[in-house]
């Protein structure tokens, strides 16, 4: 969970890339919606930072990168516009007391870029945990942009989800032909069901004749079954492929680095 003083440290940063008229902007606006009895102004202001808060991707130093990650693990996996940061700080200003029937209620009626700034930001909240149903909702989406801010260099998925939730989420990430190295805690992510899925998938592709992802074979790695290993026998493997196939032989079900597999997932 993100801390109150996390929660500082993230607006404080936020607030270094705003210009002064922004930055008025935006600390009128969250006192607002901070007030319970005008929290309800939420909607209207989250919908009118497109219009008063620049697009732009700021650029972070080092340090300041290191602080978000402490913050936001995985922060530095996507990008973040001006707005969605701008955004985040004002989910993070509504009281938790309240905010969920709210932001439940935005889900449904935000339009594709506000959906992407509410997911992303729901891991700062200090109840992130209590929209788990709402995060599962929204592996649904046919939204490539609304998928990446659940998937790509976001905590919450691992942190929150169950088992179920985050399997499918791998699995999406496959059929939305999404990088897996860009999701948060990936290799934490393993597990057993998972990995038989895939490998039941990977049977069906090459049945049909058809190619996988390089970097299934990372949530495989540790249960590769005999079947998929007999398998291997009767094909011809080339170039990255095979590199893949020999390692995880050779590793007989041993973790492989994840350095490995983040440099196969660069040139898949």
């Amino acid at each position: 969970m993100v801390s109150k003083q996390q929660q500082k440290e993230f607006i404080t940063l936020v607030s270094t890339k705003l210009t002064s008229k922004e930055l008025v902007w935006v600390s009128t606006k969250t006192a607002i919606v901070s007030d319970i009895e005008t929290s309800h102004k939420f909607k209207v202001f989250f919908s009118l930072v497109a219009r008063f808060i620049s697009s732009d991707n700021p650029s972070w130093d080092k340090n300041e990168t290191e602080t978000m990650e402490a913050i936001y693990p995985g922060f530095s996996k996507s990008i973040w516009s001006k707005q969605d940061l701008v955004r985040a700080c004002l989910m993070i200003a509504l009281d938790p007391g309240i905010n969920k029937p709210l932001l439940l209620s935005f889900f449904e009626i935000a339009e594709m870029k506000e959906q992407v700034a509410l997911y992303k930001g729901l891991y700062l909240l200090e109840n992130a945990s209590s929209f788990r149903n709402q995060v599962a909702e929204g592996i649904r989406t046919n939204m490539v942009n609304v998928f990446d801010a659940i998937a790509s260099g976001n905590p919450y998925p691992k942190t929150y989800l169950d088992e179920d939730a985050w399997n499918q989420l791998i699995l999406k990430s496959f059929f939305m032909d999404r990088k897996l190295y860009l999701i948060q805690y990936v290799d934490q992510g393993k597990n057993e069901n998972l990995a038989n899925m895939l490998q039941d998938y990977v049977k069906e592709r090459w049945a049909a004749g058809r190619q996988v992802s390089l970097e299934i074979w990372r949530m495989i790695n540790g249960y590769l079954r005999e079947d998929i290993k007999a398998l291997f026998s009767k094909r011809t493997f080339e170039g990255k492929e095979n590199e893949v196939v020999t390692k995880l032989l050779q590793q007989n079900n041993e973790p492989i680095p994840a350095e490995f597999w983040d440099g196969m997932a660069s040139t898949n």
